[in-house]
């Protein structure tokens, strides 16, 4: 069975989390939050509502929620123009294309963001979709974001692979009982929660659409890491995968 491939943007196959990061800092500084790397990774995989929403909870910063929002969107986009893609991300993208029967972008960043990235960099031609969560009723780690795209795609949840790199946007495919393939930032491999993915890879460049199979038509989904020869990591992060 051809599977339906659901692909995460920001940090996956762009290189825009230093993006985002840099539109925070310069955003929320002058409001008198600075963040740490520390305090960006805990929001990574968030929708921008959202990560605006956990900062206003946790510090007095004085200000309009909506307009903090906006203007890191703004500044975003004004950095977005010929953003790097991250590695292997046009070769995993090309396989699935070969590989699926139908293929998006789910992503918690605006629809505007998802588009203008996807054209600026070429991808645009692979996808039949996208899905923004950014008007959803939850972002990630909600499923609700990579449900609505199966649903609207005609795909069961079974016959879904999702390809993230934050804990977050994990999260949400396995919340959402889909086949998930984690990419973790080289700061994130050693954490133990991705195991709750089916399979956790070092890079896009090492995925292997030839395994899509397996795991779509009721294969063994215990998860399991495929580092670089160059690079093994530690066997913490392998541990138990989707059940059912």
């Amino acid at each position: 069975m051809q599977p339906t491939v659901l692909f995460d943007l920001d940090g996956l196959l762009i290189d825009s989390e230093p993006v985002w990061d840099a539109a925070k800092r310069e955003v929320f500084g002058p409001l008198g939050l600075h963040l740490t790397a520390e305090m960006q990774a805990a929001t990574r995989g968030l929708r921008q509502r959202d990560m605006v929403a956990h900062w206003f909870d946790r510090a007095t910063i004085h200000a309009d929620p909506d307009d903090v929002e906006q203007q890191i969107v703004a500044a975003v986009c004004r950095r977005l123009e010929g953003v790097a893609l991250k590695p292997g991300a046009e070769h995993a993208v090309a396989a699935c294309a070969r590989a699926s029967r139908a293929m998006a972008v789910v992503s918690s960043s605006p629809e505007s963001v998802i588009r203008h990235a996807l054209a600026s960099t070429g991808l645009d031609r692979f996808f039949d979709a996208v899905f923004s969560a950014e008007d959803d009723e939850h972002g990630k780690p909600h499923p609700g974001a990579y449900l609505r795209a199966a649903a609207a795609l005609g795909a069961s949840p079974d016959a879904c692979i999702v390809i993230e790199d934050s804990f977050n946007g994990v999260l949400a495919g396995v919340s959402a009982r889909m086949t998930v393939v984690a990419v973790p930032e080289a700061a994130d491999r050693c954490d133990p929660r991705f195991a709750i993915a089916t399979l956790v890879l070092e890079s896009l460049k090492d995925l292997d659409t030839s395994v899509f199979g397996a795991y779509v038509s009721g294969g063994s989904r215990e998860a399991t890491w495929a580092p670089s020869a160059a690079d093994p990591q530690p066997s913490s992060i392998v541990g138990s995968g989707l059940h059912g």
